[in-house]
């Protein structure tokens, strides 16, 4: 029986690949243990397949396999169709790659599309994530201003239902015509809440400042306030006043009011 042709004929390959039927399988198993050439290349097989499931933690599936063995089988008979042109001692000259090579190189490849595959899929898995983080960052924010808004509006009509407030509106000057604010003035405890509703951004290092107006006198301080907090309670302010103002000054507040900086004023309702 010529050994090298039985080899170069694939039937090991076949036998791996579950291709034979019982008989076949009984005859490559009977050759196998007669013919220590034959049992070495079936182990040679069987190294490269538990390498590679080694390397990626399973072995190939069943369609994998057979690609892999039909290459194996053709490289084989091209290889021995190339040494039986020549005499015999060409045909040992002959660089016959060994099978498990061939295995493990085809084998890698595979391992190597299915690493490409399933890194693409995380990556865009990664990307869903951080899109549906973005979303709900923005669903939070949009949320808590809900909630600043709802706030501001309770405390706005808190104000205005509270009998011992004084409710003023002060409508936007020349300097400011769409600007707008509202004061509430507890005639009781003589506190002092703005309601920033309307006025533009300060300019760096400077500040907006309530003055409470009373005839014949200066205009009193009633503090200085964050335009960017909807309701705030400032000073407390006695007396006769007729009328609030609100002027922009330098950050920190000025005990004189700059009058040609005023942005909104507006005066108390005669009883």
């Amino acid at each position: 029986m010529n050994i090298k042709e039985y080899i170069a004929s694939g039937i090991l390959e076949s036998y791996l690949a579950g291709e034979l039927d019982k008989e076949e399988m009984r005859t490559v198993d009977s050759i196998a243990s007669l013919y220590p050439e034959v049992q070495d290349q079936l182990n040679e097989l069987r190294v490269s397949l538990n390498r590679y499931a080694a390397a990626t933690g399973n072995l190939p599936d069943e369609e994998t396999l057979k690609v892999v063995l039909q290459k194996i089988k053709e490289d084989e008979k091209e290889h021995f169709l190339n040494a039986i042109d020549g005499s015999e001692t060409n045909f040992r000259r002959v660089n016959i790659v060994p099978r498990w090579t061939v295995a493990a190189s085809i084998l890698l490849s595979v391992s190597i599309a299915f690493n490409v595959f399933f890194y693409a899929q995380m990556m865009e898995q990664s990307k869903k994530v951080r899109l549906i983080a973005q979303e709900n960052a923005l669903m939070a924010q949009n949320i808590e201003k809900v909630d600043q808004q709802l706030d501001y509006a309770e405390l706005r009509i808190a104000h205005f239902l509270n009998k011992d407030n004084v409710h003023v509106r002060m409508e936007g000057s020349d300097l400011s015509p769409k600007s707008y604010a509202n004061v509430f003035w507890n005639v009781k405890s003589n506190a002092v809440f703005i309601s920033v509703d309307n006025l533009p951004e300060p300019p760096a290092g400077h500040q907006y400042q309530l003055w409470a107006i009373k005839p014949g006198q200066a205009p009193i301080d009633a503090g200085i306030f964050d335009h960017s907090l909807l309701v705030q309670e400032l000073k407390v302010i006695k007396g006769d006043v007729i009328a609030f103002a609100v002027t922009l000054e330098k950050e920190g507040g000025t005990p004189i009011a700059t009058v040609d900086q005023t942005y909104v004023k507006g005066f108390l309702k005669k009883s």
